[in-house]
């Protein structure tokens, strides 16, 4: 039985300089299962924004959709008029975006916005679709609720700007929830208010989450299965457990060996030498060939995505053999924890 609710096959989005495509997001294909939470990690400019704004088709002025198809419940929605998204966004698929501030209109009332985003799906009164705004409100844990309504974004604290963001992206009981960063710059204990509630609704509403995070600590806190994007293409995929316990691409390993530990007596964290490269120049082979203290002459020649003995993949010349002879990940070269 074929479980995917939503479905990315090529997804190529980019711009257009001196007359040649450049593409931002590079031929990137996952699936998404009903009632599964996918992360999605990677350093800042390495295209996890852009490939979330595709899935709304929300792309920015002067990015441009250059190839790919995108399926939910197996009807492709890539190639659908300005009208049809409108009916799309919000109904299907919702997105919480990174900043509530910048996101909520502060000169309209939060019960406001919410009420003209239900509006715009469901053929009720507005009476009847204020009451559903102060119910979601409700179901996304702000006290007082049916005054809360009517108040402005700057009244209310970063969290709860943050609960009301949630509570309009759930207003039309989406079966996709996009968190793009939902955490970034809140303290620690509303972030871990926040994801508690993300599961929790998660769980009423038999919702499919796409996490979008820079924080490896909210994937291993909040999800089932993991991509790892670096320079605008998917470099690994694997299961939380899997991706945590036997990390593969040397990125990935960067990533991870990056994250403080308490019982290290490491007087530094390790980082990752050098940056994400520039759409307009990247490296002709495998786009980390820069960065990688493993690189080969091979590596000046582009990777395929290769599949490991524990159903991961990853886009690696060091898992070539893998690949071919089906050999253990635990036999693959040594690349340093």
């Amino acid at each position: 039985m074929d479980l995917n609710i939503l479905e990315v096959k090529e997804l190529k989005v980019g711009i257009q300089q001196n007359k040649k495509d450049i593409a931002i997001v590079n031929g990137i294909s996952f699936r998404l299962e009903k009632g599964e939470t996918l992360g999605i990690v990677g350093e800042s400019g390495c295209g996890k924004s852009m490939t979330s704004l595709s899935l709304m088709g929300l792309l920015p002025n002067g990015v441009d959709w250059q190839s790919g198809e995108i399926y939910i419940d197996h009807k492709q929605i890539n190639k659908r008029s300005k009208k049809e998204w409108r009916k799309i966004r919000g109904k299907k698929i919702s997105m919480i975006f990174q900043e509530p501030m910048s996101s909520l209109n502060p000169v309209y009332k939060v019960g406001s916005q919410i009420v003209e985003m239900i509006l715009s799906h469901e053929n009720i009164s507005k009476k009847e679709a204020h009451e559903r705004a102060v119910d979601m409100l409700r179901l996304v844990g702000i006290p007082r609720p049916d005054k809360v309504v009517n108040e402005y974004p700057h009244q209310l604290s970063g969290g709860m700007r943050q609960r009301v963001m949630i509570a309009m992206a759930l207003a039309c009981g989406p079966e996709i929830l996009i968190a793009d960063e939902p955490t970034t710059a809140l303290d620690v204990t509303i972030q871990a208010q926040i994801l508690d509630l993300m599961k929790d609704i998660q769980e009423k509403l038999d919702m499919s989450i796409i996490l979008i995070t820079h924080d490896l600590g909210v994937v291993a806190e909040i999800c089932e299965r993991v991509i790892v994007m670096y320079a605008g293409e998917i470099v690994e995929e694997a299961n939380v457990l899997d991706l945590f316990d036997h990390p593969l691409h040397p990125y990935t390993k960067g990533l991870l060996n990056s994250l403080p530990d308490i019982e290290s007596e490491q007087e530094y964290l390790p980082s990752i030498v050098g940056v994400v490269p520039s759409p307009s120049d990247m490296p002709s082979g495998c786009r980390f060939f820069d960065r990688c203290e493993f690189a080969t002459e091979k590596c000046k020649k582009k990777p395929g995505l290769f599949t490991t003995s524990i159903g991961s993949t990853v886009r690696c010349w060091l898992y070539e053999k893998d690949e071919v002879e089906g050999g253990n990940v635990n036999e693959q070269p040594a690349i340093r924890s």
